[in-house]
């Protein structure tokens, strides 16, 4: 028997959970606990955020375009290089900047979900914004509250 997909309550509940966790974490951690690296790979919470920020953005732009009937936006690269890649270019954003690239790119999936996605409308596919794959949207706003979700046990087991 197979799972049913998400609906829009249970992604909304998801989301909500997403934020909750954002505030403990920059509430609970100071300034230099947030810049300090805390994976092998030398990411630190702000790393973390700005990239959980990008995917959520490319998200966005993707829905935004699927919902207005408009083009869709080239594929964005994935994968260990692109992830570099991203963290590079965001390194000279500050701490605060990074703080609201996160709460901006969160509202914006939140007021999609809210505002022009119902349960008929999560079940239509898109493309993802990481490649040529169609999945339902319900399952893309899944994983990407999983992504994050992810991102954040880690963060709170590491600091």
């Amino acid at each position: 028997m197979s799972t049913p997909p998400p609906t829009q309550d249970s992604l909304l509940s998801s989301f909500k959970q997403d934020h909750d966790r954002f505030e403990r974490v920059i509430q609970r951690l100071s300034e230099e606990q947030q810049l300090r690296p805390i994976s092998p790979e030398g990411w630190s919470v702000k790393d973390f955020l700005a990239h959980m920020a990008h995917w959520n953005a490319a998200t966005n732009a993707v829905l935004v375009a699927y919902l207005h009937y408009q083009p869709l936006p080239e594929i964005v690269p994935d994968g260990d290089e692109a992830n570099a890649q991203m963290r590079q270019q965001d390194s000279s954003r500050s701490l605060q900047e990074v703080h609201q690239y996160w709460q901006d790119s969160h509202t914006h999936l939140l007021h999609m979900l809210t505002d022009e996605l119902d349960d008929t409308r999560l079940a239509e596919e898109v493309r993802t914004p990481w490649g040529n794959d169609q999945i339902a949207i319900c399952v893309l706003l899944m994983e990407m509250c999983e992504h994050d979700r992810e991102h954040f046990l880690f963060i709170e087991r590491h600091v």
